[in-house]
């Protein structure tokens, strides 16, 4: 199989190219920023190394979303107490109405 060229490549082709090549710049810089806005906290293992993981393509930026995250649910940050959910705090006890 010999190499194509952009030129040899059909429009359907070029289009695939371009769509594939924006997903993948849209994972690394999804990450990337993801990595730069998360507490230490937030993220499993080293900052730098998954840093440099997210270069790899598909496979880094992919990999740091399902297992380089730590998730909070129904909080904001894992640095946040466990009573509050949000903007509110739950109370032991129910307000009156």
């Amino acid at each position: 199989m010999t190499k194509k060229s952009w030129a040899d490549l059909s429009i359907g082709q070029r289009i695939a190219v371009i769509i594939l090549g924006a997903i993948q710049m849209g994972l690394l810089v999804g990450a990337l920023w993801d990595l730069a806005h998360r507490s230490p906290e937030e993220i499993r293992g080293d900052r730098r190394i998954w840093a440099g993981i997210v270069f790899i393509n598909w496979f880094g930026p992919l990999a740091y979303f399902t297992i380089g995250r730590r998730e909070c649910p129904l909080r904001r940050s894992c640095r946040e107490p466990e009573s509050v959910i949000g903007p509110f705090e739950m109370d032991s006890e129910p307000s009156p109405v």
